[in-house]
């Protein structure tokens, strides 16, 4: 009997094998039939270790988290008294100084990037309807994309990606269910001079409803710190712009090191999922 049903599995895998299911999924149109893509059934394990696995320290700065959170309430200049110090919650950053702009005219005199790429990245958005802003490092030249120029949605993204990484990142896009209308793309760099607090004013501009910084730098600039972005991808932060609203920010990876990693792809499609979750789009 056993001989019997172990023959009828492999006829019945052979079988698969021969005949691949389409993708179910936009994600296994992006990325394929690879098993962090797939549904996967849960399993019920008995875990015996699992009360074992939280150290020490992160018991107690969890109990120390909750014991602040209790005192300090839903004041963020309270602090609470302690021997050898106090505890307060730590402000996050703030951008000042940023004008509000009532017309694009005024918005792009106050630009560093030149004319004829604001006119690719900017021209045909409208304020109200740009949903994702993303933020790479720093742009090209027009002249070193210049000749790679199509006529379709892919000239946006040459600016700031080589030909074969806009590619890539075209079909992300595509994988999120964005349209050329609901996104734009701004750097914080042109020609090693940091301009991120114009991505700012580009930001209360057309006020997206989040941010994605691509790359460490990138999102040392937006965020105003120094985290370490392989501990801080795919989380969402908020950054005030003073006088125009707060902004949610989230990190990724640059499509450049996706591309040249294929490990990257899992985490990059993770990340991408609690972007579009965010937007409504899954």
């Amino acid at each position: 009997m056993l001989r019997i049903v172990m023959d009828d599995l492999f006829k019945q895998n052979l079988l698969k094998m021969r005949n691949p299911q389409a993708p179910t999924s936009f994600g296994e149109a992006l990325f394929g039939q690879v098993a962090w893509v797939q549904k996967m059934i849960p399993r019920k394990v008995a875990n015996k270790l699992a009360a074992t696995q939280f150290s020490e320290k992160t018991q107690v700065m969890e109990s120390l988290e909750r014991y602040a959170q209790e005192k300090l309430g839903d004041n963020p200049a309270a602090t609470i008294k302690i021997s050898g110090g106090e505890i307060g919650v730590k402000p996050e950053p703030t951008w000042e100084g940023i004008p509000q702009y009532a017309q694009f005219s005024d918005l792009k005199k106050d630009l560093t990037v030149e004319d004829r790429i604001l006119d690719i990245c900017l021209k045909m958005k409208a304020p109200g309807k740009v949903r994702i802003m993303f933020v790479p490092e720093t742009f090209r030249s027009f002249e070193d994309f210049q000749a790679e120029l199509q006529s379709d949605f892919i000239n946006q993204l040459l600016p700031a990606f080589a030909y074969k990484t806009a590619e890539l990142f075209s079909r992300m896009l595509a994988a999120m269910k964005l349209v050329d209308e609901e996104l734009l793309i701004y750097p914080t760099t042109i020609n090693e001079t940091d301009i991120s607090a114009e991505v700012m004013k580009v930001a209360g501009f057309y006020s997206p409803e989040v941010i994605v910084t691509l790359g460490a730098n990138a999102t040392h600039k937006i965020l105003k710190g120094q985290e370490r972005l392989a501990q801080v991808h795919g989380q969402f932060f908020n950054r005030k712009v003073e006088n125009i609203g707060t902004f949610a920010v989230v990190p990724l990876f640059h499509p450049s090191i996706i591309e040249n990693n294929q490990n990257m792809k899992k985490t990059a499609w993770a990340d991408m999922q609690k972007i579009m979750k965010y937007l409504k789009k899954l």
